[in-house]
């Protein structure tokens, strides 16, 4: 079925059902005060050891944007929300394309960051990283998302390197009756929702939606278009049954189809005693890159009793893209256990394993140009951790462990431990020692990327080709992270978060130059042949700080530091010393305002300020943004909703109003260099 016809028959449904008798009452939107501060302190997490725990007394550096959070916020996409959680660094590339990470180390294709939607990992092993721009869901139906900074491999395994994004929908029973919304503006040109959930029997609940969104291009750096406009069109479901009061049973799934404008770099290999194409060796071309895709999850979970329970999750994701450099199919299949216990009063045990395979289907090209066509990876994974009271309901010990086999480097293990101390019931402190790694992708491993032709010069009287190698001995990237942290409710209107680092790195990604002459007398190579050279530190921290200045004004703050000393050997043909960056701003900070004025006037506000960023870019001999600087900018948004009547809002939007600014730069797959600029959209969101 097409993501058109699913949309079709999300809004049949709805229109059909919207009078039934299981719309059995309207949805009021949530107000400021619906949550205080205490019940925030008190909202569960399941991101850090994979079962439920008080957000207050997590031993790790863990925050959380409520669905309120991202409905007063005023944002569109899943990038944009990310923005409210401390240590995280959000660059638009450009209209299509957003960079994102945590604690360092940004690119488009940010490889130390694992991203989770409702326990479906959404990490590409093709690059290593997340397509942001095919990651969606309905924002409406967003419960909370789960942001750790700092390894999560103990649990999660490999790639949680730096942080975990755990993105959690609400339950089928709390999106029940009808949700539209619809609108557009300057930029973001139109926007839709249609979201219908209904009961099918006294404990089966359900919920199928569809959305549409049609984006503007963005603008050049010195005006103009980028051309790079996009469409996209989604829609799902989700049903949830409790057969009996210790069983849970969750369907879920999604289809999506993205259709985007690009222009992409386009390499031609020169061939002696033929003149080079009318354009160069080097031109870039304007393309339509398609991604499109599907999935669907099911979840049991079992209560034994308050003291253990047992869930078994299974997933099969299917994706296809269609750039003009690459196409791919791939087929994932995701199984995973988990069962938590207590042997003793003073212990918690949580163990369990899993199983994945995906499979991949290439077509290369002359630009990008893989050894394996096709191939089937699978990892098998095992992890155990244990969590022992020390001193009743005041200090705790967790250890645990992670081991994975996978097809690349084999077995990797990835310890960790944590030490809790909550002196009162209103504030934790905790430290941190734990391993992580970062296995290869597909492309590091059997690819090849031709980059750019250099003109014949003194040096060499014929055209270079730059081109970087993937490397079958490529080992995984290594972490060692120390943390440490205090976390505090100092006042019924004040709470404070506060986290330090120090990550050490080893193994990290680099290349290893050499001239290769085996294609002469066509042209001469420079090949980057990627390897593991580079390691050193980066050493930071976070504060986040929450004022509820009065029962209608709530003032969020944060401020994040980030440091590093890597190293790494010269440049193999010409000596010269290279500095690995890291890719992010030394310093962000940010200021949010959220007021009720009134019943029916709300008013919500942010300011961000982010430091500039020495180095973006990958660092590629030739490539045009290789060691590009993107200068440090301010910029605010601001909301301004009205509530005429119950489960009815209108919403005027201000995004960026601080004038335009560049945010990051193009990746080796697109060629633009855009700015970020001011944007306005209005949006209505009818709830019956």
């Amino acid at each position: 079925m097409s993501v058109t016809s699913l949309l079709t028959l999300v809004s049949c449904a709805t229109l059909t059902a919207a009078d039934s008798s299981a719309v059995l009452k309207a949805r009021e939107l949530n107000d400021l005060t619906s949550l205080s501060l205490e019940e925030l302190g008190s909202i569960q997490v399941t991101s850090v050891s994979k079962k439920s725990e008080n957000l207050n007394k997590v031993p790790a550096a863990v925050s959380v944007i409520t669905g309120d959070d991202i409905r007063r916020s005023g944002a569109l996409t899943l990038p944009e929300v990310l923005r409210m959680a401390p240590g995280v660094s959000v660059a638009k590339v450009d209209a299509t394309q957003t960079a994102v990470t945590v604690r360092g180390f940004n690119d488009t294709f940010a490889q130390k960051l694992l991203v989770l939607m409702d326990g479906r990992s959404i990490y590409t092993p093709l690059f290593s990283g997340t397509f942001w721009q095919a990651q969606d869901t309905m924002l409406e139906d967003v419960d909370r998302i789960e942001v750790i900074r700092g390894p999560g491999g103990t649990v999660w395994g490999a790639n949680a390197v730096n942080g975990v994004i755990s993105i959690v929908s609400k339950p089928a029973r709390e999106t029940q009756g009808v949700l539209l919304s619809g609108g557009g503006g300057s930029e973001q040109l139109a926007l839709a929702g249609v979201r219908y959930g209904g009961q099918l029997g006294t404990n089966t609940f359900f919920r199928i939606y569809g959305k549409y969104d049609d984006r503007d291009n963005s603008q050049l750096v010195g005006g103009g278009d980028a051309k790079d406009a996009w469409s996209k069109g989604q829609g799902g479901f989700r049903l949830d049954w409790e057969p009996s009061t210790s069983d849970r049973l969750t369907l879920q799934g999604d289809l999506f189809e993205l259709r985007a404008n690009q222009t992409y770099a386009q390499v031609a290999l020169p061939a002696f005693g033929v003149p080079p194409p009318l354009l160069g060796y080097n031109s870039v071309r304007e393309a339509h890159p398609e991604q499109s895709g599907g999935n669907v999850l099911g979840r049991w979970s079992h209560q034994f009793s308050e003291d253990s329970d047992l869930s078994v999750q299974a997933y099969y994701d299917r994706s296809d893209i269609r750039f003009p450099v690459l196409e791919e199919t791939r087929d994932t299949f995701d199984l995973d256990l988990r069962h938590r216990f207590q042997p003793g009063s003073r212990q918690e045990i949580v163990w369990g394993g899993g199983y994945r395979v995906s499979d991949s289907h290439l077509m290369d090209s002359v630009e990008i140009a893989l050894s394996r066509k096709s191939r089937s990876d699978r990892v098998f994974n095992a992890f155990a951790q244990d969590e022992i009271t020390l001193v009743p309901d005041r200090l705790l010990w967790t250890l645990g462990t992670k081991v994975e086999h996978n097809d690349y480097t084999g077995f990797e293990v990835q310890p960790g431990t944590r030490l809790s101390w909550t002196p009162t019931d209103k504030q934790t402190v905790w430290a941190s020692v734990a391993r992580a790694v970062r296995t290869p992708s597909q492309l590091e491993h059997d690819g090849r990327f031709n980059v750019v032709v250099i003109p014949p010069s003194l040096m060499l009287p014929l055209p270079t080709l730059v081109s970087v190698i993937g490397n079958p001995g490529f080992e995984s990237e290594m972490l060692l992270a120390y943390e440490l942290g205090y976390r505090i409710q100092a006042h019924r209107r004040l709470t404070l978060d506060a986290a330090v680092f120090i990550n050490d790195y080893d193994n990290l990604r680099s290349s290893v130059e050499r001239l290769d002459l085996s294609t002469v007398p066509n042209y001469a190579q420079v090949q980057s042949i990627i390897n593991n050279d580079v390691h050193g530190l980066t050493y930071g921290g976070e504060l986040a700080a929450t004022f509820q200045a009065t029962d209608w004004w709530r003032l969020h703050g944060q401020i994040s530091a980030i440091q590093a000393d890597i190293r790494q050997l010269p440049n193999g043909l010409t000596g010269t010393p290279r500095t690995p960056s890291i890719a992010s701003p030394e310093y962000e900070l940010s200021l949010r305002s959220s007021m009720d004025l009134g019943k029916s006037l709300t008013l919500d506000g942010s300011l961000r300020y982010v430091d500039r960023i020495a180095e973006a870019g990958i660092p590629i001999p030739g490539l045009p943004n290789a060691g590009y600087s993107i200068p440090s900018y301010f910029t605010f948004d601001t909301r301004l909703a009205w509530r005429p009547a119950k489960g009815l809002e209108l919403a005027l939007i201000g995004q960026n109003l601080a004038g335009r600014h560049r945010e990051f730069v193009p990746t080796v797959l697109s060629t633009q260099f855009t700015e970020v600029g001011p944007s306005v959209y209005a949006k209505l969101t009818w709830m019956f």
